[in-house]
């Protein structure tokens, strides 16, 4: 099987990360129906605590072994490559397991801590996803570091597919016993969704004879010991584990602080509470549909820095580093600014509580910092500067808990408090981490030049958003559409936004052909031709 080019990987990653978090965005008004604000807001606690399990079992292992595989495929050793992945998978097996008997052991425990007691059932319904999961990611590692794409971005929407077909048909069958068993009945989809993704992986194993392939190719002949194969794995995924699960402490922290500073400290009961986290809940999962994006562009580019900083190519590093964050940029800025000038009508659509809008309407730019952090750790991550990450996210981490103690407990501000600790959270590690690439690979990256264009393109296509949704929205509820039906004026008001954004970067020079096909070269074929010339 043939290893995907870049642009390619990035398209196909993109459109499936995209159909995913649609499925999760549809799912999310369907399953607060069924199981109520309060319920949600305890599914929102029980995910809140996977996550970080998660993240500590998966979503670093991940990066480890695919840096680890790429590593070893660029020079050569593709034996080496294969025998390292399965040694991953094994351990990775094993360390899940054993994550998995601790969090049904220690459900309650943490459930008090959280101030939720109840959220002790859903703990238990989704513990045995954090072992599937741990080896769905040995799989996607290795995949990753080949740049075979195509499998990656099926298993993930699959996995999302049955996850929501399944968590809603549990939600409903358990909430007869009570909300607490409602959240729980919505998580157990994550683990079928697991095990289908697990499947059709292995299957792409089997079909394209992966094992073989690699004995094939092998350049080297050279055979590292399963000791040094270990050894390697554990000295990259410790660090990334850890940034991975920094970037994730907080939402736990969160789950800790917030429900107990909005019942003890600002006054709310225990169901209020609950409802008030599950808000602040919907607009974390509205904000990080466009990071799945920027996930996409890092998943892609990643193999690409490790490859040109193994072979020491300087040259072709700093092109990719700056690549990477260019297009983050172009993508990021203007999503952040359609977010926020289209958060009421998200909200709408969605059937979400009109309370939370403003939260989106001001919160929305936090995913920029999120984004360009994201780009920047693979960055450092891929140049083995492993543990610098883990210090910047542990000074923003902080920060944020800080905040959030101070500013959750006030009545008056209760969850708005948390939007402004999440800015924290991320615009700290962003400096921090920006000199130390510009330092480290011997080159100039100004964030500000490198924004100064899509943010103008974003302002400009503020103001027709802006403008457009009062004349589209206007004439939809004379024609009487409503709740999801505002979907069709909601997707014109996007594309007019997007054909604003595009114009003003094509006007400013600011998308060059190259950039075009990183992406996809059919976006460039698809254009007018007057576009076309002005593109270069």
């Amino acid at each position: 099987m043939k290893e995907q080019s870049t642009k390619n990987g990035i398209l196909i990653l993109s459109i499936a990360g995209i159909l995913a978090k649609l499925l999760s965005l549809l799912y999310v008004p369907i399953l607060q129906k069924i199981i109520g604000p309060e319920g949600y807001g305890s599914y929102q606690k029980i995910y809140e605590v996977f996550v970080f399990i998660y993240a500590l079992t998966s979503l670093g292992t991940q990066t480890a072994v695919s840096k680890y595989v790429a590593e070893l495929s660029a020079k050569g050793q593709e034996k080496d490559a294969l025998r390292a992945f399965n040694l991953a998978r094994n351990t990775l097996f094993l360390v899940g397991s054993s994550f998995t008997v601790a969090l049904v052991v220690f459900a309650k425990p943490i459930a008090n801590l959280a101030s939720s007691p109840g959220i002790y059932v859903g703990l238990i319904a989704l513990a045995p996803s954090i072992a599937i999961t741990a080896v769905l990611s040995s799989y996607r590692g290795y995949l990753q570091a080949k740049n075979l794409m195509t499998p990656i971005g099926i298993s993930q929407v699959l996995e999302q597919f049955f996850n929501v077909l399944v968590s809603l048909i549990f939600a409903a069958l358990f909430i007869k016993y009570g909300y607490n068993f409602g959240g729980a009945g919505g998580t157990i989809g994550t683990s079928v969704g697991g095990i289908i993704a697990i499947i059709i992986i292995m299957r792409t194993f089997i079909k394209n004879k992966l094992d073989r392939e690699a004995r094939k190719n092998d350049v080297t002949g050279i055979l590292v010991s399963n000791k040094q194969h270990l050894k390697t794995l554990l000295s990259y995924a410790f660090p990334i584990t850890l940034s991975a699960g920094m970037q994730n402490l907080g939402a736990v922290v969160d789950t800790f602080i917030i429900s107990g500073r909005l019942r003890f400290a600002a006054g709310f009961s225990e169901m209020q509470s609950d409802a008030l986290y599950g808000t602040l809940g919907l607009y974390k999962t509205v904000y990080y549909v466009p990071l799945v994006i920027i996930t996409a562009v890092v998943t892609a580019m990643l193999p690409k820095i490790i490859k040109s900083y193994t072979l020491e190519s300087g040259k072709e590093l700093r092109y990719n580093v700056r690549m990477a964050l260019r297009i983050t940029l172009m993508i990021i800025i203007p999503s952040a600014f359609g977010l926020s000038v289209l958060s009421r009508e998200i909200y709408e659509v969605l059937g979400f509580r009109q309370q939370g809008a403003i939260l989106l309407t001001w919160g929305a730019f936090v995913v920029i910092f999120m984004a360009i952090v994201q780009t920047q750790s693979a960055v450092l991550q891929g140049t083995n500067q492993l543990f610098f990450v883990v210090k910047s996210l542990l000074i923003g981490t902080i920060l944020k808990i800080i905040c959030n103690y101070v500013l959750v407990g006030i009545r008056g501000v209760n969850i708005y408090g948390a939007v402004f600790g999440g800015y924290l959270c991320f615009v700290v590690p962003m400096f921090i981490n920006q000199a130390r690439i510009a330092h480290s690979i011997k080159t100039k990256l100004s964030l500000i030049k490198l924004s100064l264009k899509p943010l103008i393109s974003s302002l400009i296509m503020y103001a027709v958003i802006f403008i457009s949704k009062y004349v589209i929205f206007g004439l939809s509820a004379k024609i009487g559409l409503r709740g999801i039906l505002k979907l069709f004026p909601l997707s014109i008001v996007i594309l007019i936004g997007v054909i604003a954004y595009f114009g003003m970067m094509v006007i400013l020079k600011a998308i060059t052909k190259k950039d075009l096909d990183t992406v996809s070269p059919k976006i460039y074929n698809m254009l007018p031709i007057m576009l076309k010339n002005k593109i270069k």
